[in-house]
């Protein structure tokens, strides 16, 4: 009759615990299916954005960004139609999707803001948004973060790399474009 220490019950539930599978998801169907719909949708903006100019790096053409964003749709999910996923699903929740909506919206508002205010300005706005309202973090980490990752953000791309973005009323302040 011999007992099982805790250090080797510990280990023993340690064990076990790998070994068991958890069904958490749906399986193939909640992991590939929205994978193939994004490579999908990203062929098709390839496929009608076709035309654009790309431009270069230091003045992009309008099919630069598209270009960009489609390609790093296609690749990122197509290495996830590689990798099993099935045991990373997790259960449909309604609050969840509610939050995926919410950046959705704000990343919408970014867009319009961006074209007519410029970027700093949008940017502070998605970003205090984005850091106090759908992820809780403190007003003064999110405010930090808000006014400084726009303003470097702006300073490397416009003024370090010569890329053009729209007048930014912001910059201006300071005798930036």
């Amino acid at each position: 009759m011999s007992e099982m220490t805790d250090q080797e019950q510990t280990l023993t539930e340690v064990a076990t615990e790998g070994s068991e599978r958890r069904v958490r998801g749906t399986g193939w169907i909640a992991s590939k299916v929205p994978l193939l719909f994004v490579v999908a949708v990203a062929l098709v903006f390839h496929v009608k954005g076709g035309d654009m100019a790309v431009g270069t790096l230091s003045q992009p053409g309008p099919g630069f960004w598209p270009r960009v964003l489609v390609i790093s749709l296609i690749v990122s999910s197509v290495v996830g139609l590689c990798v099993d996923l099935t045991d990373g699903i997790e259960a449909f929740e309604l609050s969840n999707s509610v939050r995926v909506l919410a950046g959705f919206v704000a990343l919408c508002l970014f867009v319009v803001v961006f074209q007519n205010t410029g970027m700093i300005l949008a940017g502070m706005i998605l970003l205090m948004l984005w850091l106090k309202g759908l992820n809780g973090e403190s007003w003064r980490l999110s405010a930090i973060i808000a006014v400084v990752a726009p303003i470097l953000t702006y300073l490397l791309f416009a003024q370090a790399l010569g890329v053009r973005f729209p007048d930014d009323i912001v910059a201006s302040l300071w005798g930036g474009r």
